[in-house]
């Protein structure tokens, strides 16, 4: 299994993965030329870590003529879709499978955005990074060992994407693909979150006052037992077993 030629299904293949994404005006005839067989995907970073870095890798740099990759992740886990031709990201390198220093006519890229140190990667962007590669590479044919950081296959120092353990990472790609034990999205979970929220209210703070009622005036974190100073220093529970206590004595006949 494999592709041959320019990948024109990328905003559709992400998109079937509920993934959020944005198609730039003219992306399926923009490239420096078509691909060959395509055999993986590429991971980098953007180095920069701004709003506007997409526009590099879609126009360049004075350097470098853009697209410098087919695809931008931004911080927020959506999927920018920049170009379906080849494009400049790869460099010279290598990977098992892959052609040595020949990746960008049998790659896809995507550039996230980053500062590059490895602290700013958002919980969104990760789950969808890893979403985004497992669709490609099912699309492909192929598993998450072509799911490659730059670092691992440059010959050139190159260091993307910094913070993320890649054994770690295609693992997850892995199980997407699979569709076994996957994580939920980051969506998924904001969803239950909520959810819960508005059948329960905030969780953390209504256990919080309802011990407060029970316990006593000023007891939401202090685990104390002091009452409430209008029931005469009881808790709830000690008030109404008063009550209880009062009740028997009145029905009690009389001696």
């Amino acid at each position: 299994m494999g592709w041959t030629g320019d990948p024109v299904w990328l905003a559709d293949v992400l998109r079937a993965a509920g993934l959020d994404v944005i198609e730039h005006e003219g992306w399926r005839d923009r490239g420096h030329g078509d691909f060959r067989d395509i055999r993986g995907v590429l991971c980098h970073h953007t180095a920069g870590g701004g709003k506007n870095d997409w526009r590099i890798v879609q126009d360049g740099r004075a350097d470098l003529p853009g697209p410098l990759a087919q695809l931008v992740l931004e911080r927020d886990g959506t999927f920018r879709v920049i170009a379906a031709g080849v494009c400049w990201h790869a460099g010279r390198g290598s990977w098992p499978g892959w052609p040595t220093d020949n990746a960008n006519y049998h790659v896809i890229g995507i550039e996230a955005v980053s500062r590059g140190d490895g602290t700013d990667w958002t919980p969104g962007q990760l789950d969808a990074y890893k979403r985004g590669c497992a669709a490609i590479l099912a699309r492909l044919g192929r598993d998450a060992e072509d799911c490659v950081a730059h670092r691992e296959y440059s010959h050139e120092g190159k260091i993307d994407p910094a913070g993320i353990d890649m054994d770690e990472f295609r693992g997850e790609v892995q199980a997407f693909i699979d569709g076994e034990d996957a994580p939920m999205s980051a969506s998924e979970v904001t969803q239950i979150q909520d959810f819960i929220t508005a059948f329960c209210g905030p969780i953390g703070t209504d256990v919080k006052d309802i011990r407060e009622q029970l316990c006593g005036s000023q007891q939401r974190d202090a685990g104390m037992f002091a009452g409430w100073d209008q029931l005469d220093g009881m808790t709830v529970v000690d008030a109404m077993a008063d009550i209880l206590d009062r009740l028997k004595a009145l029905e009690s006949p009389l001696e």
